[in-house]
């Protein structure tokens, strides 16, 4: 492997994790706007609208825990 190929799988690794690290702010952003609306319930905030959330924060939990495994199994093939 060539030295520019090994760069660029460095950087490729770099924006990987720097986008992975931004999913769990916009999450943990959405975690805390989700409790506010649950707490505060304003009258605009419906079912519906509570529902779709839920569901958002379920799909959320899959990736984290997804996310989790992988790095499991990787620090062990390591």
């Amino acid at each position: 492997m060539s030295d520019s190929e090994v760069e660029e799988r460095s950087g490729d690794r770099r924006k990987k994790s720097a986008r992975e690290g931004q999913a769990v702010v916009v999450a943990d952003v959405f975690r805390e706007l989700f409790n506010l609306l649950e707490q505060y319930a304003p009258t605009w905030y419906t079912e519906e609208h509570h529902k779709r959330a839920v569901a958002a924060l379920r799909l959320l939990e899959e990736d984290r825990q997804l996310a989790e495994g992988k790095a499991a199994r990787s620090q062990k093939a390591s």
